[in-house]
């Protein structure tokens, strides 16, 4: 009994091995606070005195491993870099994906996953910022005072358009309506790839008269 436990895993390790996967690395440049903020004082590089639109300076990493052909994936990510106040700050992300759209040259995929966000309080601003009770506030002896929420149905959209048969060109976008949402661009590369064939409508015979 043993034996065969140990052969069904080695062979489900296998095929798990096999599966294509994907790393992605992408420059987080803009936060849309669609209806403005009320602490777009705090907020040196807004592009509006409400601060609808906001630059921002850092990069998301994420590796993804397919679990079901090229339709169902499991992704991991993870981002560094300022916030709207110009703040250090992070997002942690991990969840299953699902391929919407697949066309030649596009793919549009969706994800949905428990998702940290930990950054620099903006406490430290002292009378001029007043919290809105979304974050959780925390000292800690390395980072001083933090903020930080946990989303367990964190979101995300992801379109992607082939340059090559393994690197493609990808933009993201994270929904957060309607408090900010947020877009990042850049390059994601097929560490493995595997074709397959696409599924087959089943169409009845018409019976012959």
């Amino acid at each position: 009994m043993r034996k065969v436990t140990l052969l069904l895993f080695l062979l489900l390790g296998l095929q798990y091995a096999q599966a294509q996967s994907t790393f992605t690395l992408k420059y987080f440049g803009l936060t849309v606070h669609p209806f403005g903020d009320p602490t777009a004082h705090l907020q040196p590089y807004k592009f509006d005195d409400k601060a609808r639109f906001v630059m921002n300076f850092g990069a998301f990493a994420g590796y993804e491993k397919f679990v079901h052909r090229d339709l169902v994936s499991v992704k991991v990510i993870q981002g560094l870099f300022t916030d709207c106040s110009a703040g250090w700050a992070s997002v942690t992300h991990f969840g299953p994906r699902l391929n919407l759209m697949k066309l030649k040259k596009h793919k549009v995929y969706v994800g949905i996953g428990p998702t940290l966000i930990v950054r620099n309080s903006w406490t430290r601003f002292g009378e001029s910022y007043t919290p809105s009770g979304f974050f959780n506030v925390a000292e800690t002896n390395r980072y001083g005072d933090i903020q930080w929420k946990f989303i367990p149905y964190g979101m995300e959209f992801e379109y992607d358009y082939a340059i090559t048969a393994r690197d493609q060109f990808s933009v993201s976008f994270t929904p957060g309506v309607p408090l900010a949402m947020i877009f990042s661009f850049g390059w994601k590369h097929w560490i493995t790839t595997k074709d397959y064939d696409r599924y087959k409508v089943y169409k009845p015979r018409k019976k012959r008269k």
